[in-house]
């Protein structure tokens, strides 16, 4: 019984070990794969790609560049998109639970897609809303509250300048926003950035630009004016 059971448990850790083994495979290959297709995407548009880039780490504040270790910036792509720079890479940053032989590390990764515009921001950031957080948001007074309850019941809004996120986000920009209730952005220093968890492939990162544009072109010209001081 015990030679059986002892045989039995090893094959089932020889299994385990093989699956393992085809799990770090496939996921080699499928990030060869995805490597290939974002370098045949930023060749395709003129584009420059990096597998890595330090300088991308501290480039912007707040969540997620903001906490854990071993942060790193990778498959970096950098370019131009109707004039305006813009880069996209893969973040990443570990985070620690438990002690000794319950110690555990934990990797989370983000789409990050930056793009310049021309001019600083003051700092405006639009996130999702859970009831949670539109409770704490209240509490604290950091979720600014707008004309539209649809909009306020989707979404976070956090800024520096109550009276600019105001003026950015009017009726119809709100509106064109509920179309995307799970999209997540801000503005920070000249750029604005869509950040999301997990990683994208080339025909996201167009996607992505297209709402970033939509976006923008809805911001009023007469905030454009102010900002550029004219």
């Amino acid at each position: 019984m015990s030679a059986l059971f002892g045989g039995g448990f090893l094959l089932l850790f020889l299994g385990f070990f093989a699956l393992v083994i085809v799990l770090i495979v496939v996921g080699v290959v499928q990030n060869k794969k995805r490597r290939e297709a974002l370098t045949a995407f930023a060749g395709a548009r003129g584009w420059t790609m990096r597998e890595s880039d330090p300088s991308l780490v501290g480039r912007f504040g707040g969540h997620p560049f903001d906490t854990g270790d071993s942060r790193r910036a990778t498959n970096c792509l950098y370019g131009s998109h109707d004039g305006r720079h813009v880069v996209a890479f893969d973040y990443q940053y570990q985070t620690t639970s438990g002690t000794g032989e319950d110690r555990r590390t934990t990797t989370h990764s983000y789409s990050v897609v930056a793009m310049s515009l021309g001019t600083v921001m003051p700092r405006l950031a639009v996130s999702p809303e859970g009831a949670v957080g539109r409770f704490f948001g209240r509490l604290t007074n950091k979720d600014i509250e707008l004309e539209s309850e649809d909009f306020n019941r989707a979404f976070t809004v956090t800024a520096d300048d109550r009276r600019f996120a105001s003026d950015v986000l009017h009726p119809q920009m709100m509106q064109m926003l509920l179309q995307w209730p799970g999209l997540g952005w801000r503005f920070e220093g000249d750029s604005m950035l869509v950040i999301r968890s997990g990683s994208h492939q080339p025909s996201e990162i167009d996607a992505t630009l297209a709402v970033m544009d939509a976006i923008t072109d809805q911001v009023p010209d007469f905030v454009w004016r102010q900002l550029k001081g004219q």
